[in-house]
Order: structure tokens, then sequence, then C-alpha cells
């Protein structure tokens, strides 16, 4: 660790996910700020070197962090190297004293100009934060579609992630996807897995017929299709039409897909604002774009 911000005891770590305490540290920090932690997903093998915290301490308690995702994508065929930063956050009896600004300036100085994208999300609560070290708000748009046809029998059926033969078939899949979006990452079975061994546990469904995976939410009226996992591209109003339920009234897809034909789109409203880095336009400007959801860190 090194010394950090001319503050008596303070320290700057990072490269720790190995540190059992520290690793702790971070796990109840996110948890206590987020409602979530690493835990899991180091442990299933998942934590890569691309995860990169970047955290305060003082005598082993965690008083802040910023992290730094190295995320690879690519758009119109075209490969981006981005930097995502995401979990900032700090303990409540160490806020107001710059803690974060001063991790912000570390990883933006870091990264700023030696990356295609340098980009957050941030909430509401703290959507006048970033403007001030550089970002700006782009907005993204999601692909929807009114549905009222009936359901098509499904060919798709439950992927049980304990069963370990199921388990690695969808690793290998992940690994072998081709992309199924216009703004798409390249496969990351480590992030992707954070989601799908996580919160998305029981939304991942395979179709043998399709040679497809997916992940897919209902909520009521509404249909997400978060994501499309296979080894060509997929027709999407096919999958679709398997996948609805007879109440569905509304498709939303959690990605841009490559052909809209079916699809209008929306200006996204959600807690989840973007922000870039850089006054001068990047490739995500000015586009009906939006980064996929399993993306998001």
């Amino acid at each position: 660790m090194d010394t950090a911000f001319n503050a008596p005891g303070l320290e700057r770590a990072e490269h720790y996910h190995d540190d059992p305490h520290l690793r702790a540290e971070l796990n109840a920090l996110t948890r206590q700020t987020y409602g979530f932690d690493f835990e899991a997903w180091y442990q299933a093998g998942f934590w890569q070197a691309d995860n990169q915290p970047c955290s305060l301490v003082r005598d082993g308690k965690m008083l802040a962090n910023a992290s730094a995702n190295l995320l690879d994508f690519t758009l119109g065929g075209q490969h981006m190297r981005c930097v995502q930063i995401g979990t900032v956050m700090t303990a409540p009896e160490a806020r107001g004293r710059g803690y974060s600004r001063y991790l912000m300036e570390v990883l933006v100085e870091r990264w700023a100009g030696h990356c295609n994208l340098l980009y957050l999300f941030a909430n509401s609560t703290v959507l006048d934060l970033y403007p001030k070290f550089g970002f700006r708000r782009v907005v993204e748009h999601e692909y929807y579609q009114p549905w009222s046809a009936q359901p098509r029998t499904t060919t798709f059926h439950p992927v049980n992630l304990d069963d370990g033969e199921q388990r690695q078939r969808f690793i290998d899949a992940l690994e072998k996807s081709c992309s199924q979006a216009r703004l798409s990452l390249v496969p990351n079975v480590s992030l992707t897995m954070f989601y799908c061994d996580g919160p998305y546990r029981e939304a991942v469904f395979h179709s043998a017929e399709h040679e497809a995976y997916v992940v897919t939410e209902h909520d009521g009226e509404r249909m997400v299709l978060v994501d499309v996992f296979c080894e060509r591209e997929l027709v999407l109003a096919y999958v679709v039409a398997e996948l609805v339920t007879a109440t569905t009234r509304e498709v939303v897809l959690g990605f841009a897909p490559l052909h809209s034909d079916g699809f209008a789109t929306r200006v996204v409203d959600s807690d989840d604002a973007l922000f870039v880095w850089g006054a001068a336009p990047t490739s995500v400007d000015g586009q009906a774009l939006m980064f996929p959801l399993l993306s998001h860190t």
C-alpha cells in the first residue's frame, strides 16, 4: 500500500483481491453501500485482474473505493478498449473529506487518454459530481416493441448452474459467443458470471434447437431479453416469440441489436445515467445505442 492524500495513517490500496482482510473490507463497504458483495464471485474464480479496486484504508479499515474495470467492446466491427469506473463509495463516517474526489482524480489521471473510452454510470443522487472530473452525460437508447401475439411453444429450458456439466457448457458458450449487439462486450466470462451466477441466476435458459442461451426476466406485462449468447447471429424475433408469456405486452432488449427490425427506440429511463470522459465527441455520441446491461460494473 502507498501513503496517500497527505493524511496521517491513510494509505492507498490496490491489487489486493487475494488479500483476505482487504477483500473482506471491500465486501463490507460494498454491502453497506450497494447491498451486494464480491465474495462468491471471487471464490468461484471469476475475479480477474481487469477488475481493479483503488481504495483508501486507515488502520486496516476501508474508508473509500473507486474501481477501474478494463473491458473490450466492438462497435460496428471496430474494437474499443474501454475503462469503466464503478463501485465508487465512501464509508459514512469518512464522508465530506474528499476521499472519493482523490480516488476519482487518481483513476482519471491514470486512464484518460490511455483507452478508447473512459466512462461510468451514475445514479440520480450524484449527477452533479462527475462533471467536476471531466465527465459529461450521454443519453442511451433502449430498443422495445409492443407485444400482442400469443407465445410460441418454447424450446428454452432453465439452466441449473449448480450442475457442474450444465455450468461448464454455459461458460463454454459464453467464450464462443458472437456479437448479437451493435455495441457488444467482447466475450467476458468474468463479468457475465458476476450477473449470471448472481442476480440473474434463475434467469438463464438454454435452447438446443437454437443452440443458444438467453438471460430473460418478466416483470408483469413487461419482458426483458437481457442478453443472448450463441456462436451465430440469431433472429431475435424467433427467440422472443418463444420467451414471452400470454400476459406479455411489451418486450425490451438489454442491448442495442444488430438489426432493429420491429423495434422502436426511446431514451433509457433508469437510475443508471451514462457519463463519458472528455469534451470531444466519442464513438457512442449521437447514436441510438446502449451499453449491454450485463456490462455494467
